[in-house]
């Protein structure tokens, strides 16, 4: 009788346990996400960039904004610029890798991101992510 009702017991914590607690079950969100179309100088549409605003409960809006860029060697990279109204970072995506940078400054052409002696230039058209003596320009796909 007793093994019986230590092995319920152990059975029953077991599964308690095992369990994943969803920890965005404690905070409603509301997500709009859309596609936009932006068009160029020139007219021309340019349907690469992706747009998303997100609003808590308190209100808090962050808004999203990815953009496609292009290396000279044919790689890709996605860079994501969030802003929450409180901070604003950059997040990179190349070759599986990801690079979160928080913005330092506003410059003539655009604004600076850094992080880790890893810093990210922007401008209209174009992304330079400079680390030690490496430097990578990106060109924005349209």
């Amino acid at each position: 009788m007793m093994k019986t009702d230590i092995l319920i017991f152990s059975s029953v914590a077991l599964a308690l346990a095992s369990c994943k607690k969803n920890e965005d079950s404690k905070m409603m969100k509301q997500t709009y996400a859309t596609e936009t179309t932006v068009t160029d100088d020139n007219g021309k549409i340019d349907s690469a960039i992706t747009t998303s605003m997100e609003k808590d409960v308190n209100g808090n809006v962050t808004k999203n904004y990815s953009f496609p860029y292009k290396a000279a060697d044919g790689s890709r990279a996605k860079a994501t610029f969030d802003d929450n109204g409180k901070s604003k970072t950059v997040t990179i995506e190349a070759n599986n890798m990801k690079y979160v940078l928080d913005f330092k400054k506003a410059t003539t052409t655009g604004e600076l991101y850094e992080r880790n002696s890893i810093s990210a230039e922007t401008t209209n058209d174009s992304l330079l992510i400079s680390q030690g003596n490496n430097v990578i320009h990106l060109g924005k796909v349209k």
